[in-house]
């Protein structure tokens, strides 16, 4: 069931949602639900073509999908917080082509995206080289009077003295930046880039919005500049501190006392962390006598600004060394409070990956009963292992209880108007008994749905992928990985161990077995230990066929798969050890497993590696 029909059978059990009115910033009594599409260094599942694969699934539950930064970042396995272009949409997650392709998709199936806006810091080739970008006729690039004299500490000063370069004679407007040169959003210039930049992701490539990245390394002011001149539907800043900050970053990001962007509510986030990881869910208690530590979603003139979170690339785990403050338990309870409260929840990409089935059913109950970023909510059950709020909908209320012993919890004030609509691992959401009958029908239409996922991944067959490759020099390395190495570790294993003949040609060649309809493998061509090397060639499910070669110091690669016609998709690991199912190319059925050509498989011509 596509997300029109599941939102229709919503609809028509509860009369009418409201439609959200038009504005810049975040709509007003927005009820959309939000995913973030990434996690910290997974490259494998953001990918354009893994997300737009997905688009029809994710559609029907999400309303927005906030994606990386899809500017080039001078280097691959790059999460985007590097940009070295504007213009230059090849990224670590695919390229400008597959990058147009998933926002069509996105927008086709009723999703917007967000993209990752970097201006706060800007990348550079050596201290103070800045790319030059055309487009349309225009030409775009920053100078080293754009940099903040004290970027880095003073370090880009002391350095710029050393070679003979000028600097802004403006400081930060706002907290510098490590790493990249901090950008002076007092200068023409820079805000001339940034406006037409935005422009150019609105309306050339199709976002629907902007998440802003460090917002608090630049006056506010700018966002309320940037936003008046591209005027995007959705914009929520990262501003990471207390609430009384983030309150008045929302405040100066405003035009005539409305607010230009939402905000991330950093301490929405911490409370749930707090109460799962300490099985004290009374720190989810409204009315907290520190100010600063209450979520913005609990203020009534801050939820439709707030975007909750309970986990995001910054706050997981990534990696053994690096543990941050992550949710360590509950998940599912986790998620379950946060798309039962007002605000705008951002589910995280592994979450819903961990925990689809109920977050699933979480999202729908929540458009069920029409909860909205505005919603209001009181609690009435408010212990360690037992925390319950009623929110307010469009179409009535909705009862969240979440902890450790909530499976003996009822609400009995509601015992005669309400029932139990869902129910998980530390977690049950309570409806109005008018409408079990709809939730029903929603509930069917998602197991429907699921059970036809299941079935997908069932029937799917397993088939060998191979990959060619034709090199001007020697020796050639191969290296490959999905979630690990799959040929050793770097640098690889020499590819000059097999070769193959096709259309006539010899190649080296290797073969990849693919057995889920997810899999996806990545790999690289390079000369040997601290040898040059080609960039990541991510995202492979498939046969292809490479020419690589040196140039310039480094190895260059080339995707020439359509100049070979050589059918070789589609072909079983294991298909040819059963007898009957292949044929020769007259149609006569061969018995055990054929050598390497090409064949027959239930009526399709197929390539036998």
């Amino acid at each position: 069931m596509t997300r029109r029909l599941l939102l229709a059978t919503v609809l028509g059990c509860c009369s009418c949602l409201p439609t959200p009115l038009h504005a810049q910033g975040w709509p007003a009594q927005y009820d959309g639900v939000m995913l973030q599409g990434f996690s910290w260094d997974n490259y494998s599942q953001s990918r354009w073509t893994r997300l737009e694969s997905q688009a029809e699934q994710l559609a029907t539950c999400f309303d927005l999908v906030w994606v990386p930064n899809s500017g080039y970042c001078a280097q691959h396995n790059n999460m985007g917080y590097m940009p070295l272009y504007y213009w230059k949409q090849d990224s670590s997650f695919g390229t400008e082509a597959e990058l147009r392709s998933m926002l069509k998709t996105f927008r086709e199936k009723g999703i917007g995206t967000l993209a990752d806006v970097v201006i706060n810091h800007h990348n550079t080739e050596g201290w103070f080289g800045f790319p030059a970008e055309t487009y349309r006729g225009e030409t775009y690039q920053f100078r080293a009077t754009d940099i903040c004299q004290d970027d880095d500490g003073g370090a880009t000063l002391k350095e710029a003295e050393r070679q003979g370069v000028t600097l802004s004679s403006q400081k930060d407007t706002g907290e510098g930046w490590d790493g990249c040169r901090d950008l002076d959003h007092t200068s023409d210039n820079v805000q001339r880039i940034i406006m037409a930049y935005e422009d150019y992701l609105l309306h050339d490539l199709g976002y629907e919005g902007f998440r802003y990245d460090m917002v608090k390394g630049f006056d506010a002011d700018y966002i309320t500049r940037y936003n008046l001149a591209a005027r995007p539907r959705f914009s929520v800043g990262e501003y990471w501190d207390g609430s009384r900050k983030i309150q008045a970053w929302i405040d100066a990001a405003s035009q005539d006392g409305t607010p230009t962007s939402a905000a991330f509510d950093f301490q929405f986030r911490y409370r749930v962390r707090d109460a799962f990881n300490g099985n004290d869910c009374r720190v989810l208690k409204d009315g907290s006598a520190d100010e600063d530590a209450t979520p913005l979603c609990y203020k009534t003139d801050y939820r439709r600004w707030a975007v909750t979170f309970v986990e995001n690339h910054d706050t997981q785990y990534r990696n053994e060394n690096e543990p941050l403050d992550p949710l360590r338990q509950d998940t599912a309870a986790a998620n379950a409070f946060m798309l039962a409260m007002p605000g705008t929840p951002c589910v995280f990409l592994p979450h819903w990956l961990d925990c689809k089935a109920d977050i699933r059913r979480q999202i729908a109950l929540r458009k069920l009963m029409g909860i909205h970023a505005e919603s209001a909510f009181q609690n009435i059950q408010n212990s360690p292992g037992a925390f319950a709020n009623v929110v307010e909908g469009h179409q009535g209320q909705l009862i969240v209880a979440v902890g450790t012993s909530v499976a003996r919890y009822t609400p009995k004030a509601y015992a005669d108007t309400h029932f139990l609509a869902l129910e998980g691992r530390h977690y049950k959401f309570f409806i109005p008994n008018e409408c079990r009958e709809q939730w029903e029908k929603v509930e069917q239409a998602i197991t429907a749905r699921e059970q036809a996922e299941r079935e997908e991944e069932e029937n799917f067959k397993p088939y060998v992928a191979t990959i060619y490759c034709k090199a001007d020099f020697t020796p050639v390395y191969f290296y490959a990985w999905d979630t690990a190495p799959l040929l050793g570790n770097w640098p690889g294993q020499l590819m000059t161990a097999r070769t193959c003949v096709v259309d006539g040609e010899t190649w080296y060649c290797q073969d990849f077995e693919v057995n889920s309809k997810d899999y996806e493998f990545n790999i690289i061509f390079n000369q040997g230990m601290g040898m040059p090397q080609t960039a990541d060639i991510c995202g492979l499910r498939h046969t292809r066929f490479y020419l690589a070669k040196l140039s310039g110091g480094q190895v260059v690669y080339e995707d020439v798969t359509d100049r070979h016609s050589t059918p070789v998709q589609g072909i079983t690991v294991g298909t040819f050890l059963q007898e009957g199912r292949i044929c020769d190319l007259l149609g006569r059925p061969l018995k055990g497993t054929p050598q390497r050509g090409i064949y027959l498989l239930d009526g399709k011509k197929v390539w036998r590696p």
